[in-house]
């Protein structure tokens, strides 16, 4: 792996985990954390992204992501009668598109959702209680979701397409 991929895979991972720690502890997914993983994202797409992501995909990944997402939170708070996602989530998940694309916001969604659960459920065995009371933190496990989709397309994974395929 060059130095390039290196480097983006650090500040990727640097900011994730960094943004998981703070919403285990607090519940939050602070904006200025939010804006460095965005703002990176958006000029790794522009200088030359090692999973394939121009800046036109990046832009594109931001508003769809962030837009669907949206949409999914307002849909289950008003299902729920109450806020069911924080909107930090939604900005995590736009901040994923502009490193990742749209393409890959439903391994984002699928990881995310898996991961959030079994972290949960590994934490209430080994605690012997259960660990959330209400909302379990959704950021962490987004932000697992987004770190391992970018590893998978460092590694060229067959099974995961960043980018569409255009016969030509």
């Amino acid at each position: 792996m060059d130095m390039w991929s290196l480097a983006c895979l650090a500040v990727l991972a640097v900011c994730l985990i960094w943004l998981s720690v703070v919403d285990l502890r607090t519940g939050y997914l602070p904006d200025p954390l939010q804006a460095a993983l965005a703002l990176s994202g958006l000029g790794v797409a522009i200088i030359g992204s090692p999973v394939g992501i121009s800046w036109q995909a990046a832009l594109i990944g931001a508003v769809v992501n962030g837009g669907i997402f949206w949409g999914l939170r307002w849909l289950v708070s008003r299902l729920k009668g109450r806020e069911a996602m924080g909107f930090g989530d939604v900005k995590l998940v736009a901040a994923g598109g502009l490193w990742l694309g749209p393409w890959a916001l439903p391994y984002i969604m699928a990881a995310g959702g898996i991961l959030t659960l079994l972290g949960a459920g590994i934490a209430s065995a080994i605690l012997k209680r259960p660990i959330w009371k209400g909302e379990i933190p959704l950021g962490p496990g987004l932000a697992a979701g987004i770190l391992g989709v970018f590893i998978a397309g460092l590694a060229g994974a067959i099974w995961i397409a960043l980018t569409p395929f255009i016969p030509g």
